[in-house]
């Protein structure tokens, strides 16, 4: 068996194995992509009633949540074109900016430490259950705010913490700064010049049709099919900076070729810098994360020069900065099952022979 064929089986083998009802998997080197591979429905043909959709097969262009993959393709990105227009400097604190009604403990901190995750907010907080629903991305916004004034600081003595809180906080800001919702901002300054419009995008049931759309987890009677899985999202109607942006893996694949190649509408210095970045106190990049135990989903070892990030719905990519390799993988895991670590061997298997590929 040719070893396409076996990663093809290796996608198969999860939806035989229910960890999610379709995949799609891209390896790309620095010019173009190696393989592309994609298997599965974008829903499950039974289990919840919803007459409005049916399962369709998915193809190279179907769309998936992912989730937390909108922290480096989408507000990493933005931030990085922000700093080559001097709208504000990674050393900066977010008291000099006066964007965002923050407590006071957080202002201290500068966009390089949110970045980095070295501040002192916790990993999550569950606004959702404290905003009201609301249809104007303002009026969330200022809600939001409200409760964000209850927050207290970790205090674990931990010089790093893995937070989403940190990442709605960046893409609040460049929407003031810009003067523009995420959303709009992310598709001007980084989807349509790269052309990827049409397969990378917030709020993706403005521009396609739902049946287009990986199904993730069971709500109601139904499954959210272009809606974010995550509540904090949703209640910021859509629009955050650590969740909400839907993508298809060769849409993925063409955004980091744009990275590694240096064609990303923004200074190669400043691209080199966020890729790069090592800091003693924190193990993730600007934006991004690093392989920090030999068991990494990633398959690859701590203090090999691949950086990347898992998405909470079954969704990775991973680059060697060296080979110039990226391996994309989506799934729509939530949609199978709610434990997370179910795909986690699955993971490992495709990623190490997608390293491997000739």
């Amino acid at each position: 068996m040719s070893d396409i064929n076996q990663l093809q089986s290796l996608l198969a083998s999860g939806i035989d194995n229910h960890l999610y009802s379709c995949a799609q998997l891209v390896i790309s080197d620095a010019k173009h992509d190696i393989a592309n591979l994609y298997v599965g429905k974008t829903r499950l043909n039974y289990g919840k009633n919803d007459s409005n959709c049916r399962a369709n097969a998915i193809t190279s262009e179907t769309l998936f949540d992912v989730a937390s993959l909108t922290k480096p393709i989408a507000t990493t990105s933005l931030v990085m074109q922000a700093l080559a227009e001097r709208k504000f400097s990674l050393k900066q604190k977010l008291i000099t900016l006066n964007s965002f009604p923050l407590p006071s403990w957080c202002l201290g901190c500068t966009i390089e430490e949110l970045l980095s995750h070295q501040t002192p907010l916790p990993a999550w907080f569950d606004f959702h259950e404290t905003l009201p629903r609301r249809e104007d991305h303002e009026t969330a916004k200022r809600a939001f705010a409200i409760a964000c004034q209850k927050l207290n600081p970790r205090d674990d003595n931990q010089s790093w913490c893995y937070s989403d809180i940190g990442f709605i906080i960046l893409g609040f800001l460049l929407e003031s700064i810009y003067g523009m919702e995420l959303d709009k901002l992310f598709s001007q300054k980084v989807a349509e010049p790269l052309g990827l419009e049409s397969q990378m995008m917030y709020r993706p049931l403005h521009h396609v049709d739902r049946s287009t759309i990986a199904a993730t987890c069971p709500y109601q009677d139904a499954y959210i099919q272009g809606h974010p899985d995550d509540a904090n999202a949703r209640a910021l109607t859509h629009i955050a900076g650590h969740a909400g942006l839907f993508a298809s893996a060769r849409a993925i694949a063409a955004f980091v070729r744009s990275l590694i190649s240096h064609s990303f509408p923004c200074p190669a210095s400043i691209i080199d810098q966020f890729l790069t970045y090592r800091s003693p106190r924190t193990p993730f990049a600007l934006g991004w994360d690093r392989p920090t135990s030999d068991d990494s989903l990633s398959a690859r070892k701590a203090g090999d020069n691949v950086i990347g990030h898992l998405g909470f719905t079954g969704c990775s990519v991973w680059i060697d900065l060296d080979t110039k390799r990226s391996v994309t993988l989506l799934t729509n895991r939530t949609h199978m099952n709610d434990n997370p670590k179910s795909i986690a061997d699955l993971r490992r298997k495709i990623h190490k022979l997608s390293w491997e590929l000739p």
